[in-house]
């Protein structure tokens, strides 16, 4: 899985958010839908808590972009072999700084994306929220 593709592209990437129920799901299902299967995509949460993506982000992901992430299962970064993803998108300041601390050794992974939580939001957030990690994946 480390291997680059042609172009220097990466093979392999990870999204990790707080907790693997909203944005790095989304992200996970955008970047599938976008990069086919030319890169391995997953993704995880600093702290896991349910299990699943939310109802909001299942439901704004198939009406804005036709992606179905319903069967999506929760995983703990602990659970993720880190040292075997070419890049490993970061989603908010917080678990960026987290996973810096916890392995600093993969620090030149790591990207931050600072995309708002949703969690506990309206709608509306989960849409523009959607909408950002579109536009940074394409």
């Amino acid at each position: 899985m480390n291997k680059r593709n042609r172009g220097g592209n990466f093979s392999s990437i990870l999204f990790v958010c707080y907790g693997n129920t909203c944005r790095s799901p989304m992200a996970e299902g955008l970047a599938k839908k976008i990069l086919g299967d030319r890169v391995h995509i997953e993704s995880a949460g600093l702290t896991p808590v349910f299990d699943g993506a939310t109802p909001q982000a299942i439901n704004v992901l198939l009406e804005m972009y036709g992606i179905d992430i319903s069967s999506h299962r929760t995983k703990n970064i602990t659970d993720v072999p880190l040292d075997e993803f070419d890049q490993i998108i970061v989603l908010d300041v917080y678990v960026y700084e987290t996973l810096l601390r916890r392995y600093s050794i993969l620090s030149y992974k790591f990207v931050l994306w600072d995309i708002e939580d949703p969690f506990g939001k309206d709608l509306d957030a989960f849409k523009k929220t959607a909408a950002s990690l579109h536009s940074k994946i394409k």
